[in-house]
């Protein structure tokens, strides 16, 4: 069985790779995926169980970066693989990658270029996406959320997070025979979204109080470990935490205008490739 995680390097993504090699069985495989090949390494040393841990380094924010990274991914990893996007960003100022607001690229441009290539190989049996509950506050505007022009310390997060989720509902519809689900996995303690000075020494109290990133890798396991998450072909399930919710309004109320988006992202890309 072939596993891939991206985001591995730290928080969730590094407990997640802990916990699935503690439980892998002999010949398992866990690609994991993080800009820091350095931390990727540490992490491959650390794990344990019967196992391999593959480290692959890759710049998610940035469209050259994830597609060669799936592309790589589609050239190693056997048919019927598990990939969890749980790579994200959460950031406290405006950042462009390549003309595109930073969250935007890796929250969900991101992950259509990393999984392109491995559902057109039809090499994945199941998709996991690591979202957030704060993508109920999130409000997706086609011109000006994709360069930024509506950039928040807090909102930009929420939104482009939203987009990811759209997103993948739109990959399940198109893939029906790739198992889907998007998941909430709860309010966990790390270092996503840290700041400097007074506000950020505020939330950091206040992270004491959230759940460590092993409770949620733990949930996540059992998430991953229920044979099939989608009640019909196509639907995606929003789960929060484990348990199945009806997606929240945002997510519909966006959804047309995230498509659009995308589209005419696409469209522009394909006009500059010729």
């Amino acid at each position: 069985m072939d596993w891939i995680v991206t985001g591995a390097s730290r928080g969730i993504g590094r407990a997640l790779t802990l916990a699935l090699a503690r439980k892998a069985a002999r010949g398992d495989r866990l690609f994991v995926l993080a800009r820091d090949e350095g931390r990727l390494r540490s992490l491959a040393a650390e794990a344990g169980g019967e196992g391999e841990v593959i480290p692959i380094p890759a710049d998610l924010a940035r469209d050259g970066g994830a597609r060669a990274a799936g592309t790589r991914l589609a050239g190693e990893v056997s048919r019927g693989a598990t990939l969890i996007h749980n790579a994200g960003v959460w950031p406290t100022r405006l950042a462009l990658v390549d003309g595109v607001e930073q969250a935007f690229a890796t929250n969900c441009l991101g992950l259509l270029a990393l999984q392109a290539p491995l559902l057109d190989a039809g090499l994945v049996a199941r998709v996991l996406v690591v979202s957030a509950g704060l993508l109920v506050k999130g409000r997706f505007d086609a011109e000006k959320t994709p360069v930024g022009a509506d950039f928040s310390a807090f909102r930009t997060y929420c939104t482009t997070k939203l987009a990811g989720a759209v997103a993948m509902r739109e990959a399940a519809r198109r893939h029906p025979d790739v198992d889907f689900a998007v998941v909430h996995p709860g309010v966990v303690r790390t270092d996503l979204g840290d700041s400097p000075g007074v506000l950020g020494w505020i939330m950091n109290l206040v992270k004491r109080r959230f759940e460590a990133p092993e409770v949620c890798a733990d949930r996540l396991v059992r998430l991953l470990e229920r044979p099939q998450w989608e009640a019909h072909p196509g639907e995606a399930p929003w789960f929060h935490e484990e348990q199945a919710q009806p997606w929240p309004v945002a997510v519909d109320r966006d959804e047309k205008a995230v498509l659009a988006t995308l589209d005419r992202l696409r469209s522009e890309a394909g006009r500059e490739a010729h």
